[in-house]
């Protein structure tokens, strides 16, 4: 047996067979699953605050939860003006009906004073006679046997940037009823912190739970309470409470039901716990080293299909939080191959402290909720601690187009999308419409195809306006996200091709037609054949690959060549990237996509 068997055999989760992912890439250079859709719900600007996602132009916003309820999506997230634990901090609900159009954030738990007399946590001489309180949580909904819906949040205490929210000695847990018609019950603390000094007598910022005259209300607290599977996620603001958590806990327990019915939770670390009583008690905290991950959140699911999803940033690097992706399996203890759910991170655009770059903090819909019914996997994340996005993942889950393709985009389910809030990619009555107005990101609508090392690929374009620095573009890639071409119909007419790796003219084209392009592209010799058709007039050109690719794998269509990534050299932890210039909407581009084929090539 090799060391590396030998030390991996002991794991109670086991990623076997998946490839490392290569975190210098922020996809990891990992195949991408299909059919996967990221919508931005809440994009942050300062510079016009009209245009943020949530009008309040704060630019630290994170650790998303999301819910499925009486037809809609919940999503609750927390939010600072700019850094990680420093005052003010709330938290914010939004909701949609079909997971891409989202309601404006709404405050459900604002910002608070608490008196610092009670606090017995570290830093005390660094406060005040009052302080404001942090919001910090690991869960956001739960929902009662008798089918209502409650959202909480925790108000923590940090003196210091280092003092985190989330250390035991916090005021305590809030919680609020959303009801049918989206309106919202007063807020009530449902558990002061104790341990940490609040009590009822002497926290008298919002009242408790027990004097809500709503007896239903009051009936669906209790339930809350004394549901100690659900509540182990409160242990990390609340460890000290021995009261609620007769066992040790851990950071940001994910859990499911395995087939034999014991529960398996996962915290952050890749630190995994097990009961067979239904979470009244676990083992031991045992790491399980096969699952490679940092301090970032593992979220863990049974799928609609019966198989199982582990969902996290497959890296030992807390700083870059990159790739997102996700392993699946039969049993939900043996995993297998990763794929990668978001395919780029934007740059990171506002200065900040402890902003660990990257899509993080996952979370899905807890099994002990009501789920989607459409059976797709549904998360939400935040990305460079900035933004808020969910994510929209077909079931069942898989990494390879296995047939040849032939569409008029009436059914967008295998495309890939990814849709910043001040982009679009939409169906439009001749075909699949991309839109952009951001400076920093860009829309992406990706199609896998069948793997081949000799294929044709054929589609039009339609180019309505192009604003300088932005085109249509066109690439095709291998499962690593290599080029084997980019076509680039830039703004000021021309066509340009990366070919052998530089940007070459090839010709005009015109705006407000259709072009038809024609690629036979032949991994083995490493070149393209391009073919160009519109109004009766014609361009034909052979191309070298810009790198050499054993298959052609999938085709992006865009509107930006590249992004200004922040890379794998930088870091965002002590606040050292700073604020990127003109975040506002740009006048927008567009272009459509009319038709889209992809053929495997027998060898001749």
């Amino acid at each position: 047996m090799s060391y590396r068997e030998d030390v991996l055999k002991e794991d109670r989760i086991r990623v076997r067979g998946a490839k490392e992912a290569d975190i210098r890439f922020q996809d990891g250079g990992l195949r991408h699953a299909v059919g996967v859709k990221n919508y931005q719900i809440m994009r942050a600007c300062r510079d016009d605050v009209e245009a943020s996602g949530d009008g309040f132009g704060w630019t630290y916003n994170h650790a998303a939860m999301i819910a499925w309820w009486q037809g809609r999506f919940f999503v609750e997230y927390l939010s600072n003006v700019q850094t990680e634990h420093m005052p003010p901090g709330q938290t914010l609900l939004c909701h949609s009906q079909d997971g891409r159009h989202w309601s404006k954030p709404q405050v459900i738990f604002p910002s608070i004073e608490v008196p610092t007399a009670p606090y017995l946590g570290p830093g005390k001489e660094l406060l005040g006679e009052t302080t404001p309180a942090i919001c910090h949580q690991r869960m956001g909904f739960y929902v009662t046997t008798e089918g209502k819906l409650l959202v909480s949040a925790f108000y923590g205490i940090s003196p210091h940037i280092h003092i985190a929210p989330n250390n035991g000695y916090g005021v305590g847990r809030v919680v609020r009823e959303i009801y049918p018609d989206l309106s919202l019950s007063p807020i009530y603390f449902i558990r002061y912190n104790a341990p940490g000094g609040y009590t009822r007598e002497n926290t008298d910022v919002f009242p408790y739970f027990e004097e809500s005259g709503d007896c239903d209300f009051v009936k669906a607290c209790r339930e809350y309470l004394d549901n100690r599977l659900v509540i182990q996620q409160w242990w990390e603001e609340q460890r000290y409470d021995s009261e609620l958590f007769t066992v040790p806990g851990g950071q940001a327990l994910s859990y499911y039901t395995l087939p034999c019915g014991d529960i398996m939770g996962v915290y952050k670390n890749g630190a995994v716990i097990r009961s067979k009583d239904g979470g009244e008690t676990w083992s031991d905290r045992k790491l399980s080293y096969s699952l490679e991950t940092n301090t970032a959140k593992v979220w863990g699911q049974k799928t609609s299909d019966g198989r199982y999803a582990l969902v996290y940033n497959p890296s030992r690097n807390g700083a870059h939080r990159w790739p997102l992706a996700v392993t699946t399996g039969d049993n939900g203890e043996d995993f297998e191959e990763l794929l990668a759910i978001v395919p780029e991170i934007s740059p990171c655009r506002y200065e900040g402290g402890l902003k660990n770059l990257g899509a993080q903090y996952m979370r899905g819909i807890c099994e002990s909720n009501p789920q989607a019914p459409d059976g797709k996997m549904w998360l939400t994340y935040s990305v460079n601690k900035e933004d808020i996005w969910v994510c929209e993942v077909p079931v069942p889950i898989r990494g390879v187009q296995e047939e040849d393709v032939r569409e008029d985009f009436s059914d967008l389910s295998a495309w890939n999308l990814y849709i910043p809030q001040w982009t679009n990619a939409e169906k439009a009555e001749e075909g699949l419409r991309l839109s952009d107005r951001d400076p920093y990101d860009r829309p992406r609508a990706q199609r896998a195809i069948v793997p081949a090392a000799l294929c044709e690929v054929k589609t039009s374009l339609k180019a309505e306006n192009l604003r300088e620095g932005t085109g249509m573009i066109v690439e095709a890639q291998d499962r690593h996200g290599k080029q084997a071409l980019r076509l680039m119909f830039d703004a000021d007419g021309m066509l340009r091709v990366k070919t052998g790796g530089a940007p070459r003219e090839w010709t005009e084209y015109p705006t407000g037609t259709w072009i038809d392009v024609t690629l036979r592209l032949d991994c083995v010799k490493g070149s393209a054949h391009a073919t160009l058709s519109w109004e009766g007039k014609q361009a034909e050109r052979e191309f070298n690959f810009n790198q050499p690719l054993e298959q052609v794998e999938r085709i992006l269509f865009t509107t930006k060549a590249t992004l200004p990534w922040q890379t794998f050299e930088d870091c965002g932890k002590g606040g050292m990237l700073k604020d990127l210039p003109e975040d506002k909407p740009r006048k927008e581009t567009a272009y459509t996509i009319g038709r889209f084929e992809s053929k495997t090539i027998a060898a001749e």
